[in-house]
C-alpha cells in the first residue's frame, strides 16, 4: 500500500483555490463541527412527541379498516344467504353453514373468521330467520362492539358507526 502525502503551500494559489481543505496542516483531532448533547436531546424529544401523536391515530385507522372489512364480508354473506333463501325457501341450518352456500354455487368461498381472527357466529331458527354475528374489536360477546346481521339487515354496527 502506498501513502499519499499532499503538502500545499501558499505559493500554490491554484491548488488552494480548488482544494482549500489542503491548506496548511490537517488536524483530525480538532472538533470543528457536530451536534451538542442538547441538540440531540431536542431532536429525540420531538421524535417522541410525534410518535405519541401518530400511534393512536394509526391504531384508530387500523381498527376502523378492520371493522369495515368485517361489515363488508358479513354483508356479502348475508346477500348470499338471501339468495339461498329465495332459491330454497329456507335458510341453511347451522350444521350446513357455510357448506350449503358453497355447494349451491352461490359463493366460491365463505370467510369463516373476521379480521380479528374470531369465527363468525351463525345461528338459524327453523330456517325462517338467521343471525350472523362478529364480536368486533373486543373479541367478546355483548357491548357496543358487536356487528350483527339479522335476515340480511345490519342491526348493530360495531364500535365505529357508519357515516
Amino acid at each position: 500500500m502506498f501513502k499519499l502525502n499532499i503538502i500545499v503551500t501558499n505559493k500554490d494559489k491554484h491548488i488552494n483555490k480548488f482544494y482549500p481543505m489542503f491548506t496548511g496542516r490537517l488536524n483530525f483531532f480538532k472538533k470543528t463541527c457536530g451536534f451538542t448533547l442538547v441538540e440531540l436531546l431536542i431532536v429525540i424529544i420531538v421524535l417522541v412527541i410525534l410518535t405519541a401523536i401518530a400511534v393512536p391515530s394509526y391504531t384508530l385507522i387500523t381498527n376502523k379498516a378492520k371493522e369495515t372489512a368485517a361489515e363488508t364480508e358479513m354483508s356479502n354473506i348475508a346477500k348470499a344467504l338471501e339468495v339461498y333463501s329465495s332459491e330454497k325457501s329456507t335458510y341453511p341450518a347451522e350444521a350446513d353453514y357455510p357448506d350449503a352456500l358453497i355447494t349451491s354455487g352461490i359463493m366460491n368461498a365463505v370467510p369463516e373468521k373476521d379480521p380479528w381472527e374470531v369465527t363468525y357466529v351463525y345461528t338459524c331458527n327453523d330456517g325462517e330467520s338467521y343471525m350472523l354475528k362478529s364480536f368486533g374489536i373486543n373479541k367478546a360477546g355483548g357491548g357496543d362492539n358487536d356487528i350483527i346481521f339479522i335476515n340480511g339487515v345490519m342491526t348493530e354496527e360495531g364500535a365505529y358507526p357508519n357515516s
